[in-house]
């Protein structure tokens, strides 16, 4: 009986039937995600790659290198993010970390609204006057010499 129980044991093992979980397929839930790909690699000059994607549609982009600013060699890394957020929006990210900070762009992020019309014409026009400018004085003859009336 031991044996047969022993066979049986090693013929499961041998089609797959007691391996490790299966993975999960796109779309699972988050506590169920793990890693379908992945690539890091870290080279002694300092060069690196560091890449996944999930089971639940989260994919991430990302390489580095040193880069000689002045007496400074900081590493320069730039890379590129992909998810769904909780709403069901596509959110994709682009970054850029370096000497100037890290700089993003992004689908969610906003971006302000365009400038009305007449303050571009009048920003224009004052940028192409600047003789007029009174450097933030008051214009004379306007309230210097305001009484009030009772």
């Amino acid at each position: 009986m031991i044996a047969l129980m022993v066979l049986v044991a090693v013929v499961l093992c041998t089609t797959g039937t007691l391996s490790a979980p299966q993975r999960v397929p796109p779309g699972g839930s988050e506590k169920d995600a793990v890693i379908t790909s992945q690539q890091l690699e870290v080279n002694f000059d300092g060069n690196y790659v560091n890449n996944f994607e999930t089971s639940n549609g989260i994919s991430h982009q990302e390489s580095g290198q040193p880069k000689q600013v002045e007496q400074e060699t900081p590493v320069v890394s730039q890379g590129a993010d992909k998810y769904t957020a909780p709403d069901g929006q596509q959110v994709s990210i682009n970054w850029i970390a370096d000497e100037n900070g890290f700089q993003v762009q992004g689908s969610h992020i906003p971006t302000a609204p365009p400038i009305p019309p007449e303050i571009l014409r009048a920003l224009e026009w004052n940028a192409a006057h600047p003789e007029e400018d009174d450097g933030g004085q008051r214009p004379p003859g306007r309230g210097e010499n305001c009484r009030t009336v009772k």
